[in-house]
């Protein structure tokens, strides 16, 4: 399988007519606030075949052709990596200045022929970043061109990663710290003057020290998590919803939003129960109270709310899991991230079904396969097996899904 990152992304998975499915999915960047500034996105031919003899320059131009930016990262940048062939045979790529970060290879920078199309590209006023340094002595005459400078943390150690910072300031660029695994590194990468941030430390717990879940949010919490699956009663769910203010505020703005041009506007609980059914009010009500907090960054709610629906997706044809039990799973997986909580502690606290802690904890059974393939993906790793297993629809389920989680946020907010 040929594998590149696209700091971009795709609104459709496929390419040109007749080309291999394309996989392509985002990660953030973030800055020392989480604050999100651009995404990373990986993208891969699906098939696990070499893109043939078609040029690097037209496998870009075929990315591009299919590429939804808006939609993908807003109004953030999209970081996209040139190759050598890709510079010489292109050029200029055909985007915006204003919408990406051109990303060179150190390697690649330092080539004669490459440097005039670098100069050509500043001067039409594009941002460009270096990476895969060869060591923290890199060639520091590049940053007269290049305003962002990319180490990588997980090859590289703490005292290269501070060596190469004092260079990076001293060229007046800005420094990303990626490969990030856990916010342990992040805060590692931070402490060194690191600005920018990636890595899947992001949908990870945040804080070193374990806390306990307020007694009224965890309450909330394990009663909806007792009522997924479809069962439970309109009493049961007006119980739960109606004895927390906030999530009943928020839970019906949510749906009033999430239909509107329905006659009328939803006014209770019993009224949402009676004309979405249950397992929707239930299913609502555990997103709005797990991402709808204020203080939750509206990128990992993106993430849990992606992988939730994702996981549904990808087991909609099976018959050894339930779709309300993948949605859950894939949901809870960003519950520590969200809670600043381990995942131990959650699974162990809320009434959760055997296989759902196994999926959640240790990645076992039908649910747990899956949400490995979700991961995976998400995180651009397209050549693992887990993912291989799933392949079939995975592209364009990440797509749905994405696209229905950031309007679902966008709901929520």
């Amino acid at each position: 399988m040929t594998i590149q990152e696209l700091e971009l992304g795709s609104h459709s998975p496929e390419g040109p007519a007749g080309a291999a499915e394309l996989y392509v999915s985002r990660q953030p960047v973030v800055d020392g606030d989480m604050r999100v500034s651009g995404y990373r996105v990986a993208y891969a031919t699906g098939d696990g075949s070499e893109p043939g003899d078609a040029s690097p320059a037209r496998l870009l131009g075929d990315v591009l052709s299919s590429v939804g930016l808006d939609e993908l990262v807003g109004s953030s940048l999209a970081h996209l990596p040139l190759s050598r062939e890709v510079l010489i045979g292109l050029g200029v790529p055909p985007v915006r200045p204003d919408r990406v970060m051109l990303r060179i290879a150190h390697d690649t920078a330092l080539d004669p022929e490459v440097a005039r199309i670098i100069e050509a590209l500043t001067g039409r006023g594009y941002a460009l970043s270096l990476y895969e340094l060869p060591g923290p002595e890199f060639d520091a005459s590049l940053l007269d061109r290049f305003g962002t400078v990319e180490v990588d943390f997980s090859a590289w150690d703490q005292v290269d990663a501070g060596q190469a910072i004092a260079r990076i300031k001293g060229g007046r660029a800005s420094a990303l710290a990626t490969g990030l695994v856990d916010y342990d590194r992040f805060e590692v990468a931070k402490s060194l003057g690191y600005e920018l941030f990636g890595g899947p430390f992001y949908a990870s717990r945040h804080r070193a020290r374990v806390r306990k879940i307020p007694v009224g949010e965890m309450g909330t919490l394990v009663s909806l998590a007792a009522l997924q699956g479809g069962s439970a009663t309109i009493e049961e769910l007006e119980q739960v919803i109606d004895r927390d203010v906030g999530l009943s505020v928020k839970l019906l703005r949510y749906i009033n939003s999430a239909y509107v041009g329905m006659r009328g506007s939803i006014t209770s609980i019993r009224q949402a129960v009676m004309m979405l059914g249950s397992r929707g009010v239930s299913r609502w009500a555990l997103l709005v109270a797990l991402t709808g907090g204020p203080s939750t960054p509206r990128e990992l709610s993106v993430v849990g709310l992606t992988r939730a629906r994702m996981c549904e997706l990808l087991g909609s044809e099976r018959q050894d899991v339930a779709g309300e039990e993948l949605f859950t799973v894939g949901l809870l997986s960003v519950a520590d991230a969200l809670l600043d909580v381990p995942l131990e502690t959650i699974v162990d606290e809320l009434p959760l079904a055997d296989q759902v802690s196994a999926a959640l904890l240790r990645r076992d059974g039908p649910a747990g396969s899956i949400l490995d393939a979700v991961v995976s993906y998400e995180r651009g790793d397209f050549d693992v097996a887990a993912l291989q297993v799933h392949s079939r629809g995975i592209a364009s389920s990440y797509r749905d899904a994405l696209g229905w989680a950031v309007e679902t946020v966008s709901a929520l907010n």
